[in-house]
């Protein structure tokens, strides 16, 4: 046994366990001998309910009848199909006389369900949909680009709402479902596998009781055609792993959930998720918090998307936020009144990087009792604060927070402010107020705040002086456009030689696109929405658009990976890069790009009337 455990030490995902859960997994393992020759695995067999570790010999995987790859001692297969509960997805075949350990998934699933684990599995996945993209030159679709109606498993459990939990339960084990979808008429509600043990086995419900009883209604739906990458983030956004699909009659055709997008790279998010909705005080939520760099190192690792890995960030932090509100709310008692708990900022805009700082605010519904917040409104938005901060996500240096008296209002007050502001943009911080307002998205509470918000906001075309002092306030920030020439952002100190790629970079973008939104009359959040809106609304010619999309695509991807490598190093987190650590053809970009949008910001200037700089 010892053999075997020493064995697995020294290959990956293994090295980081301790001797004692080596010792317990290698007991686990059986041994097994192919034949050079010898199909180990079918390319549609599966799902694999084990894991296979090369001890010796070689393992040729194809996929479609080429070969794509071939594994070596101490390389493992089988684990994504198993992880997805999918078919295998390639044939593996002895290249020479091989020697297996064969480990369960029992083992498997707790080894890479950790950290480590997890980057295992995305680097592992990512270097072999690389590999199968280039064994076929004209290579099938990656699992998050295809449309949700291609990953179906198979047609979805549908039932009335008096149909028994008895009744429903059978006809989803007949059909391997994990739900069942309700009719309502209009609206859709599902009762999943997790519902009945919850809410019937737990609670001592009878198996007769109407699947009305236990089901969630209405059902949040996706469209057929939305990818499997759209509808991930959707999960993420809404804390749930079933989502009915609808063709374009709107009727369902199945119900796609977590295990069917498969991408096991991105399934430490879900984990991440539970764990916080299961934390039982504060401290469990920041030990879970804790996951999260890890998880954006596996991502990125994976080749994940920018956009994709902050939405990832911005789910988890809207996680946190509701878990800490509703452990505040135990603690200190629940407010005599509803209230919504708004998120600001990159937040807000779902545009999050490792380490960003928490922005939010204070809307309850109007009472008569004027602008002070409610007891224990008030001690609830301090702790959550605190305990976000706890959490890795520190406060925000300006104050911008829920726990400071400028930012709890009444919705009633809230409308009065940003209609005074748009008044008189003169008011002292009166653009700070409307930048983040503009940006507000409800995390906790009714959307009834935003929504009374944004219809204030949509006013905003309607005031001149308004727009004109928040497309100053947009010019405020000016891209580095001269740092290639020999000048550098930073003259002296630590930072000599380095650009800011926030200030310098993403700001004029930001700004720039909730000017364009304001002056359409929209009160979307995200800037490339924004931009698209402003475009449409004439605010901002298409090709200039474009030109700041593209910028702030760059720019992210840029600043999302630099805050990485600190992560993985330990480096305290900042925004400053060195340009000559760049490629040639970095710089390149970033300097046209910068430029594009210095252009932008002089015709934006034009328009309004405004001194060029």
């Amino acid at each position: 046994m010892h053999e075997i455990a020493q064995f697995l030490r020294e290959h990956p995902p293994f090295t980081g366990l301790a001797s004692e859960e080596l010792e317990r997994l290698a007991a686990t393992v059986e041994i097994e001998f192919h034949a050079v020759g010898t199909v180990v695995l079918l390319q549609s067999g599966g799902p694999a309910d084990v894991v296979r570790v090369i001890r010796k010999g070689a393992v040729e995987l194809v996929a479609d009848g080429r070969t794509f790859d071939l594994l070596g001692e101490g390389e493992m297969f089988g684990h994504a199909s198993m992880l997805a509960g999918a078919p295998i997805g390639f044939t593996a075949r002895a290249q020479e006389d091989l020697l297996c350990y064969r480990i369960p998934e029992a083992g498997m699933r707790e080894v890479l369900g950790r950290p480590d684990g997890l980057r295992f599995v995305a680097r592992s996945l990512a270097r072999r949909a690389e590999l199968v993209a280039q064994s076929h030159p004209a290579g099938g679709v990656d699992t998050a680009a295809r449309p949700v109606s291609e990953l179906l498993r198979g047609p979805a459990v549908v039932c009335s709402p008096s149909t028994s939990v008895r009744e429903a339960a059978r006809r989803m084990v007949e059909t391997g479902s994990t739900s069942a979808v309700v009719e309502l008429g209009e609206h859709l509600g599902i009762v999943t596998d997790n519902d009945l043990r919850t809410r019937i086995v737990a609670a001592g419900a009878g198996p007769d009781t109407a699947v009305s009883a236990v089901m969630t209604a209405p059902a949040a739906t996706v469209a057929a055609d939305q990818t499997g990458a759209d509808v991930l983030l959707e999960m993420l956004d809404r804390g749930v792993r079933h989502f009915p699909v609808l063709d374009a009659g709107r009727r369902v055709i199945g119900v796609i959930d977590d295990v069917d997008l498969m991408a096991a790279e991105r399934r430490g998010p879900f984990h991440l998720r539970a764990r916080i909705g299961r934390a039982r005080d504060a401290a469990a939520v920041a030990a879970a918090a804790a996951q999260l760099p890890e998880v954006v190192i596996a991502l990125l690792d994976a080749g994940v998307a920018t956009p994709t890995i902050q939405r990832v960030i911005t789910s988890t932090h809207d996680a946190l936020t509701r878990r800490l509100i509703e452990l505040a709310q135990d603690e200190l008692g629940s407010p005599p009144i509803p209230f919504t708990w708004l998120a600001l900022g990159s937040f807000a805009r779902r545009e999050a990087f490792p380490g960003s700082d928490q922005d939010s605010a204070l809307a309850w519904v109007d009472d008569g009792a004027g602008r002070e917040p409610p007891e224990p409104l008030r001690a609830i938005a301090a702790r959550v604060v605190d305990d976000l901060d706890a959490c890795g996500i520190p406060a925000c240096s300006n104050g911008a927070v829920a726990s400071m008296p400028l930012f709890q209002r009444s919705i009633g007050a809230w409308e009065a402010t940003a209609s005074s502001m748009l008044e008189d943009p003169h008011q002292e911080k009166a653009l700070i107020l409307l930048a983040v307002l503009v940006d507000g998205r409800p995390v906790w509470g009714a959307d009834v705040a935003a929504d009374r918000l944004g219809a204030a906001l949509r006013t905003a075309r309607a005031h001149p002086l308004a727009l004109r002092r928040t497309a100053i306030f947009a010019l405020a920030h000016r891209p580095p456009t001269g740092f290639f020439g020999g000048l550098v952002v930073e003259h002296s100190g630590e930072r000599r030689g380095r650009l800011d790629l926030k200030l310098g970079g993403l700001l004029p973008i930001v700004d720039l696109a909730r000017w364009g939104a304001m002056s359409a009359g929209v009160a979307l959040t995200s800037t490339p929405a924004r931009l698209e809106a402003a475009t449409a609304a004439g605010v901002i010619p298409a090709d200039d658009a474009a030109v700041l999309r593209d910028a702030f695509e760059l720019v992210s991807d840029l600043r999302m990976r630099h805050r990485v490598e600190q992560l993985r190093t330990g480096a305290p987190l900042d925004d400053f890069i060195d340009p000559a650590a760049l490629t040639a053809l970095t710089r390149t970009s970033l300097k046209e790009a910068f430029r594009a949008v210095a252009r932008v910001q002089r015709a934006v200037a034009t328009t309004m009337g405004l001194p060029a700089r």
